[in-house]
Formats: C-alpha cells, sequence, structure tokens
C-alpha cells in the first residue's frame, strides 16, 4: 500500500535575468511516498547439539543420521517452498593446547532463507513445525526459532524510484505552469538536476522465540504471530531551473 505524500521544497537559489531578456529561477523541489512493508522474511539455522560438540569421533552411521535429517527437510521443502537454500556442512571442531592443534568435537550447520507474504504464513508454519519435529528426533541437532522480520519488497522499492522521478518531473512543468501565470511570460523547464533517492528506513520490529530448554514439555510449536514494521519514506529531490520569456 502505498501513501503518497507530495512536498514541495522552495529554495530560492538565485534569480536572474539576462540581456536577452530571459528571466530564471533556480528552485529545489521535492516529492515523497510512504511504503508500507508488506513481505516477511525468516533466516532458519540448525546447527550441532551439545553432545555433538563433544563427541571426539564421527561414526559414518552418525554422520548419515545427520545428513538423512538434512535431506528430510530438502525432500519436504520441493523446488517450490517460500525457503530457499537447504544446504548443510558436518565438519570437526579443533583447539589448540600448547601449541598442539586437538580435535574437540564436531559442528553442523544447516540454513535456509524465507521470503513470504501473510498470505503464506500458513506454509512458513508448516515448515517450522516439520525442522522443529525432525530436528527433536535427532540427537545432534539443534534448532532455535529464528526471528522474522517485516520488510519492503526490492522489486517494488526500484519501481517506486522510477514513479517517484516521473513525478518530480510532473512537478516541475507544472511549476513552469504557475511562473508563466504569474510572470505573463511563457515559462518551461530549462534544466533538472536530480539528486540520488533517499529512502529513510524504518527501524522493523522484530519478533524471536526461543525453544525451551525442555524439549519434550509440549508436542508441537505454537504458532509464531507475524511482526509489525514502520511505514519507509522515500523521497526524491531535483534542483530545477526554469527559463522564462
Amino acid at each position: 500500500m502505498l501513501k503518497k505524500l507530495v512536498f514541495v521544497g522552495i529554495f530560492w537559489s538565485g534569480l536572474s535575468i539576462n540581456a536577452w531578456a530571459e528571466m530564471l529561477i533556480k528552485q529545489d523541489l521535492s516529492v515523497s511516498i510512504e511504503v508500507e512493508a508488506a513481505k516477511y522474511i525468516s533466516f532458519i539455522n540448525i546447527r550441532e547439539s551439545e553432545s555433538l560438540r563433544k563427541l571426539k569421533s564421527l561414526s559414518m552411521e552418525d554422520k548419515n543420521i545427520i545428513i538423512q535429517t538434512y535431506n528430510t527437510l530438502n525432500a519436504f521443502l520441493g523446488e517450490n517452498s517460500i525457503c530457499k537454500g537447504g544446504s548443510f556442512n558436518i565438519e570437526p571442531i579443533y583447539a589448540y593446547k600448547n601449541g598442539t592443534r586437538m580435535q574437540n568435537g564436531f559442528e553442523t550447520h544447516y540454513s535456509l532463507n524465507c521470503e513470504f507474504t501473510k498470505e503464506q504464513k500458513k506454509s512458513y508454519d508448516q515448515i517450522i513445525q516439520k525442522i522443529e519435529e525432525e530436528a527433536r528426533k535427532n540427537p545432534y541437532l539443534l534448532f532455535a526459532l529464528p526471528s522474522i522480520e517485516k520488510v519492503v519488497d526490492e522489486k517494488k522499492l526500484a519501481e517506486i524510484d522510477e514513479q517517484l522521478n516521473m513525478e518530480l518531473l510532473e512537478l516541475a512543468m507544472q511549476k513552469a505552469k504557475e511562473y508563466s501565470k504569474f510572470s505573463k511570460q511563457k515559462c518551461s523547464v530549462k534544466e533538472i538536476n536530480l539528486s540520488p533517492i533517499v529512502q529513510e528506513r524504518a527501524m522493523p520490529t522484530m519478533l524471536k522465540a526461543s525453544l525451551n530448554a525442555a524439549r519434550d514439555e509440549a508436542k508441537s510449536l505454537e504458532s509464531v504471530n507475524l511482526p509489525t514494521a514502520k511505514p519507509t519514506q522515500k523521497m526524491a529531490r531535483g534542483n530545477v531551473v526554469f527559463s522564462c520569456r
């Protein structure tokens, strides 16, 4: 949802009349739009449990137990999921003692990047539930609930940039008509210098929950409420030179 707020910043930086009776008017103009965030992002991670971090040796069977969990999740997600990624690793953890490298345990990391709308919230809940179920069954894995952030879609922002530039040009042409009427001369836009579009990034309200250490207290996770975010302001500015004859 876009709420358009048009501000006309009038800063007279000079008015000059040359020998050919051309009157030049320099003015700063600006237009702005309030953009509502409509997309949600969440970064999901599965890490090693404490028992895996302390394990000195990891058998092929144990590695396969971890891999099977990750494969199950990737198969569940499929190609058209709101969450992309699914890459993972299993690596030894080393520490140095008296100049000697020692292997202390193992670490693993599985990650997903999720983007979804309010209407896709149910799909997100199902994915979180599935990840929790599979991680709960694996003694080597630990899943903590990720944060959810409400953001403005980047493609939408690019479209708004173009829209703002067009509205700034329209505003300049409208001002030229007003100067023509006021001065009884024919005024036109002689030059317009666009400044970089400014975006006021609102601080999002993020929602984060953590799993209780007692993992068997509940049979399933509660649905997580979606967070809110303040609207984002985007503004286009330009220095305009009007010519009146």
